[in-house]
């Protein structure tokens, strides 16, 4: 082999390389998705609607397999918001909070939908609290959640006490919220006794329930007075009104 020979194939050896790098380094749009249904809205009711990540899948900007789709929450930080142990309530119990992306707080409401050419069923979700926000991977049929979500009992009923049959009073500095806390969206608070709310207001007990992940019980009071707003109280902060009349309905935080 002359030198001309060999000076030409090592440069068609080097041009050869060079495409085969350019080509590994390119991105595989082969597989991409495309959109078959734009965005949707959900239309049931929202409680419905409430759904728990199962650490499967990760959340998107736009569903997973279509262009341009960027990370929201990866798979594993998905996993700690699907997990909720007896070690976690262990710890909310004893100080009134819970471990990072844990909770209630990290429940999601499901609101709209797309679907890919592929038949895929991508939900709009976000969580409870409203920091995390994006579309997941949610199975074949829309309505039924699978894959990256499934449906969630964010409470459970429990029963009335019997001291509490009568009137009731919120101790201060008890809340008021239109929602019992982060077990649907957009909690929001009515206000705190002795602040916005009259310290000797009135209630009736309707409803009980249990947070299932914190196992704490909230009732819902019936106000006696227009004036005062209807909602859920944490049992701590709930007393007969024969105690709150007698001053004696005080929780130090």
């Amino acid at each position: 082999m002359n030198k001309w020979t060999k000076s030409v194939m090592i440069s068609v050896l080097a041009v050869a390389s060079l495409l085969t790098i350019t080509a590994c380094n390119k991105p595989n749009t082969s597989h991409t998705a495309t959109t078959k249904v734009g965005y949707t809205p959900l239309k049931t009711a929202g409680s419905t609607r409430n759904v728990v990540a199962t650490g499967k899948h990760a959340l998107y900007t736009k569903p997973g397999t279509v262009k341009g789709a960027k990370l929201v929450a990866s798979k594993s930080k998905m996993a700690k918001f699907a997990s909720y142990t007896r070690a976690d309530a262990d710890y909310y119990y004893g100080r009134l909070k819970n471990h990072a992306y844990k909770g209630s707080t990290y429940y999601f409401r499901a609101y709209g939908y797309k679907v890919t050419h592929t038949g895929s069923v991508y939900y709009r979700v976000v969580t409870m609290n409203g920091k995390y926000r994006g579309y997941i991977y949610g199975g074949k049929k829309v309505g039924s959640f699978a894959g990256g979500v499934k449906k969630a009992t964010t409470t459970q009923p429990t029963t009335i006490p019997a001291n509490f049959m009568n009137y009731v009073g919120v101790a201060i500095p008890g809340t008021v919220w239109n929602h019992v806390p982060y077990t649907q969206y957009k909690t929001k608070s009515f206000g705190q006794v002795n602040s916005t709310i009259p310290s000797l207001a009135k209630f009736k007990v309707t409803k009980a329930v249990k947070r299932t992940r914190e196992q704490d019980i909230y009732f819902y009071l019936k106000s006696q007075k227009s004036s005062v707003p209807s909602g859920w109280v944490r049992f701590r902060y709930v007393r007969s009104y024969s105690e709150i009349e007698g001053n004696e309905g005080i929780i130090r935080n």
